[in-house]
């Protein structure tokens, strides 16, 4: 089975965050901000703060992830109504030569971007639309087919792999994604489209998507207490598809206010148990489609939500061992589909596997142990 790390490439100045944060904000902002106000256990890259618009820094990304044994990244890629953005690393790979047998695959991070991490959720950056039309699809796959053609391009079954973040930010998902396969096709790409999926309302979409990944640390978080209600989920989606998306983040921020008081923290043993569990099982069992894990290192958004953050502590070599071979051998679970890991490099939210300069290498290490 392969073994591949998510990508994050928001490491690059972008006009959109200079008017939003201040010039030259990039993630290593929050980063820093963090590290020098403790307000987690300190962590950043043996190699320094990178800047992903020099392309030698993407290409010494890529070379290190090879070296040390990774096959691949499923790469976070954004569009809205406007375009694409973040797109440093996407130009990058429109012409450069990755390491040998190195593949890559995007992830559509389909959701739009807010002040909300910051307090002010009606403050709308970027917007994703929740019914895209036909001419916005069509620039969109006109954007991704030659990407999806490159021979570095991630297939299986000889089809490209196209992963959506956000199945239920669209009004109707199953429309959406049919408009989009019918588009595909039209440019001569017969893609596997797959979702993330975050919760147990998640399950309803495994029927006419072509395979899932169960996204941790988030399935995890949405697991238990108050969150694992259907209904509330339900709720939830009657609003964003009901309401105009500032007002749906607002109702969203007061819920979330009402159901989490300061920080959380859980331990690793938490979520092996869980990820270990019966619950779990019965739940992939539920899904029509081919699935597949996204491993978790670790999670904390400190950086973001300061003493609102939730944390996953960071497993030992052990621990990560032991949710590596869960994944490896349980039958349900597809070896078609690369195993995914989070993340590479999403250094801002505490999920990082590339080498640390305070927490060293042992989890790169542990997940790619034979």
């Amino acid at each position: 089975m392969k073994r591949y790390a998510i990508f994050f490439p928001q490491f690059h100045r972008i006009k959109v965050n200079d008017l939003a944060w201040g010039y030259g904000f990039t993630d290593w902002s929050l980063v820093s901000v963090a590290n020098a106000f403790d307000y987690w256990k300190r962590r950043s890259p043996v190699c320094g703060f990178y800047d992903l618009a020099d392309e030698r820094a993407v290409e010494q990304q890529f070379s290190s992830a090879a070296r040390a044994g990774i096959e691949g990244f499923g790469i976070y890629h954004y569009w809205f109504e406007d375009g694409s953005e973040l797109g440093a690393v996407e130009r990058y790979l429109s012409h450069a030569k990755l390491p040998v047998d190195f593949g890559y695959f995007y992830i559509w991070a389909n959701e739009s971007w807010s002040k909300r991490w910051a307090g002010k959720d009606t403050e709308i950056l970027k917007t994703v639309s929740t019914e895209p039309g036909q001419d916005e699809i069509r620039r969109h796959v006109g954007y991704l087919q030659p990407y999806m053609a490159s021979t570095c391009y991630t297939r299986v079954s000889g089809r490209p792999l196209f992963l959506i973040y956000r199945p239920e930010f669209f009004k109707d998902a199953a429309v959406t994604l049919a408009s989009y396969r019918k588009e595909f096709e039209r440019v001569g790409l017969n893609p596997l489209i797959g979702y993330c999926m975050k919760s147990l309302s998640d399950i309803e979409y495994s029927g006419y998507f072509d395979f899932c990944y169960l996204f941790e640390p988030r399935m995890f978080f949405n697991f238990s207490g108050l969150r694992k209600l259907k209904l509330l989920h339900a709720v939830y989606r009657k609003i964003i598809h009901a309401v105009p998306y500032a007002i749906a983040e607002k109702w969203s921020m007061l819920v979330g206010k009402l159901l989490k008081r300061g920080s959380r923290t859980y331990t690793f043993k938490n979520f092996l148990d869980y990820f270990v569990s019966s619950d779990r099982d019965q739940m992939v069992s539920q899904l029509k489609c081919p699935v597949q894990n996204i491993l978790v290192s670790g999670w904390n958004n400190a950086p973001r939500y300061r003493q609102h953050f939730t944390e996953l502590e960071v497993p030992d070599a052990a621990e990560f061992s032991v949710m590596l071979s869960t994944a490896l051998e349980n039958p349900k679970y597809s070896s078609d589909y690369p195993l995914l890991c989070n993340a590479w490099n999403e250094w801002s939210e505490g999920a990082a596997i590339e080498p640390c300069y305070y927490l060293g290498d042992a989890l790169l290490r542990a997940y790619l142990k034979k």
